[in-house]
C-alpha cells in the first residue's frame, strides 16, 4: 500500500510513523525542507520538497500510483485543493483531508472525502478509518479515561433497545440524531438503522465496545 501525506507539521509526523509501521510506502511532501527533521533520520519513506498542490510535485511523489492521499497542511485551503486533486483528476480510492472549518469540511464529506480535525484527535480517527471503523468516530477524550464516541448504528442492532447499547460503569449513551433531528433517548426505545448515537466509553472498554456495537 502506497501512502501520499502533505503537510510534514505534527500531525503530518504522527501519522507517517504510524503508516510506516503499518508497512505503507510513505512519501512525505511539504515547502519546506527543515520540515523534514522532524522524521528522523531512520524514517525509510521519501521526502519530497515543493508545493503540496502543484501537479508536478504531486506525480514526482507518486499519486497516480497511491493508495491513499492526506491533506494535513495547517491550511484548510490547500488541503481543499489536494484532495480534490487527488479525489478527481488522479482518482485516489481513498482521501483524507484535514479541516478546521465545519461547514467545508461537512462539504467535503459529501464529496467522498474524508475529513477530521483537531491534531489529537485527528490522529486517531484516521487511525480508525484506515482500520475500517468508519461509523465510530472519536469525538473528545475526557481525561486519560474516558472518550465521547459518535457512532452510527448498522442494519444488524435495529430494533435493539438504546438500553442494550450500555454496560454499567463502561458505556453510556448520552444522545442521539435521527433524520436531523437530536434528542435524549428513553431507555426502553428501539433503535433504527443509521440513528447517531453519542456514548461516553471507559477507554479499557473500548475493544469491547465495538463488539457490543457490532462495527
Amino acid at each position: 500500500m502506497k501512502a501520499l501525506i502533505i503537510g510534514c507539521g505534527k500531525f503530518g509526523v504522527r501519522l507517517s510513523e504510524y503508516l510506516v509501521w503499518r508497512n505503507y510506502e510513505v512519501a512525505v511532501v511539504d515547502s519546506n525542507s527543515e520540515s523534514f527533521l522532524a522524521l528522523g533520520k531512520d524514517f525509510p519513506g521519501r521526502m519530497i520538497c515543493g508545493i503540496g498542490y502543484d501537479k508536478e510535485v504531486l506525480e514526482q511523489a507518486g499519486i497516480a500510483s497511491a493508495d491513499i492521499v492526506i491533506g494535513c497542511t495547517s491550511s484548510d485551503s490547500l488541503n481543499a485543493v489536494v484532495a480534490s486533486i487527488a479525489k478527481n483528476v488522479f482518482h485516489v480510492p481513498m482521501v483524507i483531508a484535514r479541516m478546521y472549518d465545519p461547514i467545508r469540511a461537512r462539504m467535503f464529506e459529501a464529496m467522498g472525502i474524508y475529513t477530521v480535525s483537531i491534531t489529537r484527535l485527528g490522529v486517531d480517527n484516521v487511525v480508525e478509518y484506515l482500520e475500517g471503523i468508519k461509523s465510530w468516530r472519536v469525538i473528545r477524550k475526557i481525561g486519560s479515561n474516558v472518550q465521547l464516541i459518535r457512532v452510527r448504528i448498522p442494519a444488524s442492532l435495529e430494533g435493539k433497545k438504546y438500553s442494550d447499547l450500555e454496560a454499567e460503569g463502561k458505556i453510556k449513551v448520552i444522545g442521539a440524531e435521527r433524520r436531523g433531528h437530536s434528542f435524549i433517548p428513553m431507555m426502553d426505545k428501539f433503535c433504527e438503522y443509521n440513528d447517531i448515537v453519542y456514548l461516553s466509553v471507559s477507554t479499557d472498554y473500548l475493544e469491547q465496545a465495538r463488539d457490543l456495537l457490532q462495527l
